[in-house]
């Protein structure tokens, strides 16, 4: 798996090129974006699409260090931001890394993820034939918003009732605003909450603690 493959450099765990293209049609590679964007377009995708706390500072720290040398490896922009390579522990418990929002927020901005996933779901439920299924499993909350919205939009549900602090306080540039409901439900809600990984699978599958299936049935 990519994700797993230090020369991809979607991991901070092993040092690798700093690049974090899932394919070859990405227009930018994760070290085009660090060493080019100005401060507060870094900050912004930090903020957006890492929901990171410390987004300014992460910032600031990286431009500093490129206007010194240009940072072309995972292990380089840890040292850029100024935080450990290692795990951190507190009272014997392992903390999320530091970089762990940075790196994801920085994929997501190369693979243009929000936007592909946004535009594919309509399309993947067109394409299903009546009684079929579509399944989807997200792994943190910006991606099961845009799931959850879809869904609802095609069960007919206004998406905004009942949940308005959840589909307006977006911190993305997605979704601003509310699409306009389908004449008729064309699929069926399988799942009203999202089904998560139980503590036993989530013990021998780490993964799987921030997972959420959601799932619809074409009528």
């Amino acid at each position: 798996m990519q994700l797993d493959t230090a020369e991809r450099g979607f991991s901070f765990s092993r040092d690798g090129p700093l690049d974090m293209r899932m394919g070859p049609s990405a227009k930018l590679s994760a070290a085009d974006i660090v060493n080019a964007q100005p401060e507060a377009e870094l900050g912004r995708i930090f903020r957006e699409f890492g929901e990171e706390r410390h987004w300014r500072r992460f910032a600031r720290n990286i431009c500093d260090a490129r206007a010194t040398q240009t940072l072309q490896s995972t292990a380089q922009l840890l040292k850029a931001m100024r935080v450990p390579s290692t795990p951190t522990y507190i009272k014997g418990r392992k903390q999320i890394h530091p970089a762990t929002r940075v790196f994801q927020a920085l994929r997501i901005a190369v693979n243009e993820e929000l936007a592909v996933l946004e535009a594919v779901l309509p399309q993947a439920i067109e394409c299903l034939a009546p009684g079929g299924r579509l399944a989807v499993i997200s792994f943190h909350s910006l991606e099961d918003r845009i799931v959850k919205r879809a869904f609802l939009t095609a069960a007919g549900r206004n998406f905004a009732q009942g949940n308005q602090q959840d589909s307006w306080d977006l911190r993305n540039h997605y979704m601003q605003e509310e699409p306009a409901l389908p004449e008729a439900p064309t699929v069926q809600l399988l799942t009203k909450k999202p089904l998560q990984a139980a503590a036993e699978e989530a013990g021998f599958n780490p993964r799987s603690r921030s997972a959420k299936l959601r799932a619809v049935q074409k009528l």
